[in-house]
C-alpha cells in the first residue's frame, strides 16, 4: 500500500492507493457557464471517449480506467443546461453527462474537444439551439464526437536501436552464485525494459529522512540495467535521470520496442503513524503472474527481506502494456527496517543483483 501525491507539491493532498483502487481517478470537474465549456482534471494520463445523445439531448463523456472514488455527483447548471452527473458507470470507467433541457440541442460538428495535456482536458460547445423535433418523442440516433488523441510529451528514444547504452559501472558484477548463463542471448533478441517510477518534480513516496523514492528506484534500475547488460540482454531503460514522465510515454516505449518483459520498480509508503510495516510487494495485472513470482521469490532469497507477497492490481503501466509486466514495491520508505537498508548502497546493489537475477531466471538464463 502506498501514498500517492495527487499533484507534486500541493501540500497535503494524497490519495491511498490500494492494489483494488489504482486506477486513475478523477479529480475535478467543472462547468463554466460564461465560456460555455466543460473542464476535466485526472491524476494520471487518459484517453476521453466523447458522444452526443438524444431525448433528452446530453453530451456524455467516457474515462476509460478511471474510477470516481465517490458516489454518483448531480449538480445544477445553468443555461439551457439542465443537470451535470458524474458516476462511475462500470467498473472500468467514469462517465461524465451534461443533459440540456428538453428540446434544446447542440451541433455535434461545433462540439470541441482539446487538451492542456492528458491529464486535463477542455470540452467547448457551441450554444444550445431548441429543436422542435427534439421535443418530441422520436428517437435520434446517438452522434461519435471527435476526441484528439492524448498528447505524447518528448522524451528519450523509444526503440532499442535508439537507446544510448547506460554507462556501466567496471565494478558492478552479479555474485559469483549469481552470475548466469552466457554472455550472450541464445534465442533471439530479447529485450528488458526497466521502467524506475516517478522522476523530476514528482519524487513518489517521501520516508524516513527524507528518503525519497525517486533516488532509490533510479539507483536500482541503473545497476539492473548494466547487470542485464553484462548477460547480453538489451535494456531500455525509461529514464536515465530525473526528469519528469508520464505514464502513457513509459507504455509506449515497451510497446514500440516489442519489449519481451516489463519491469516498473518502485518503493512503498504508509503513513507516518506505521513504521513498523517493511516488506517486498510485488504487482501484477495479468500475464505477469510467473515473472512476478519468480522475481519476487529471488529478491526474498537474496536480500532476507520480509514477505508481503505476490498481489493483482492495476497500475496502469502493468495494465496498459501488452508483454508480462510487473511492479516492484522494493521496500517501504516509511519503514524503521527498510528505510534504514534502502539508504545504504550496499543493501540497493544487493537489491538490483537480486532484481537482475531473477529476470534472468524469467528468460531462462540462470538457476
Amino acid at each position: 500500500m502506498k501514498l500517492r501525491w495527487l499533484f507534486p507539491g500541493l501540500v497535503g493532498a494524497w490519495l491511498l492507493l490500494t492494489s483494488i483502487a489504482s486506477a486513475t481517478t478523477l479529480q475535478s470537474w467543472r462547468f463554466d457557464s460564461r465560456q460555455n465549456q466543460l473542464e476535466l482534471s485526472t491524476d494520471e494520463e487518459v484517453q476521453p471517449r466523447a458522444r452526443l445523445l438524444y431525448n433528452p439531448t446530453r453530451l456524455v463523456i467516457d474515462l476509460p480506467g478511471t474510477k470516481l472514488g465517490r458516489p454518483k455527483q448531480t449538480e445544477a447548471v445553468s443555461g439551457k443546461f439542465a443537470t451535470l452527473r458524474v458516476a462511475q458507470f462500470d467498473r472500468e470507467t467514469t462517465r461524465v453527462v451534461l443533459e440540456l433541457d428538453r428540446g434544446y440541442t447542440l451541433d455535434p460538428k461545433q462540439i470541441r474537444v482539446r487538451y492542456n495535456s492528458a491529464r486535463q482536458w477542455i470540452v467547448e460547445l457551441p450554444p444550445a439551439k431548441f429543436s422542435p423535433l427534439l421535443a418530441t418523442s422520436e428517437i435520434l440516433p446517438s452522434q461519435d464526437i471527435e476526441v484528439p488523441q492524448a498528447p505524447v510529451a518528448a522524451n528519450p528514444p523509444v526503440t532499442a536501436t535508439e537507446v544510448q547504452p547506460t554507462p556501466v559501472n567496471p565494478g558492478l558484477r552479479l555474485p559469483r552464485s549469481l552470475s548466469t548463463g552466457p554472455s550472450t542471448v541464445p534465442n533471439g533478441r530479447r529485450v528488458v525494459v526497466i521502467d524506475p517510477g516517478h522522476g523530476g518534480p514528482d519524487p513518489g513516496a517521501v520516508g524516513i529522512g527524507g528518503l525519497r523514492e525517486t533516488d532509490i528506484v533510479l539507483d536500482i534500475s541503473q545497476q539492473v540495467t548494466s547487470l542485464l547488460e553484462q548477460q547480453g540482454i538489451t535494456v531500455i531503460l525509461t529514464r536515465n535521470g530525473e526528469y519528469d514522465l508520464g505514464l502513457e510515454p513509459r507504455v509506449q516505449m515497451a510497446e514500440r520496442a516489442n519489449a519481451t518483459i516489463f519491469v516498473s520498480i518502485h518503493a512503498n509508503a504508509m503513513p507516518a503513524n506505521r513504521s513498523d510495516i517493511s516488506g517486498i510487494e510485488t504487482y501484477y495485472y495479468n500475464t505477469g503472474k510467473q515473472l512476478a513470482q519468480v522475481i519476487h521469490q529471488t529478491i526474498l532469497e537474496d536480500t532476507g527481506a520480509r514477505d508481503r507477497r505476490v498481489r493483482q492490481a492495476r497500475f496502469y503501466v502493468i495494465r496498459r502494456t501488452s508483454m508480462p509486466a510487473v511492479l516492484l514495491e522494493v521496500g517501504f520508505v516509511t519503514g524503521v527496517e527498510d528505510a534504514a537498508q534502502l539508504s545504504t548502497p550496499a543493501y540497493r546493489s544487493r537489491m538490483a543483483a537480486a532484481i537482475a537475477r531473477g529476470i534472468l531466471r524469467y528468460l531462462g538464463q540462470g538457476g
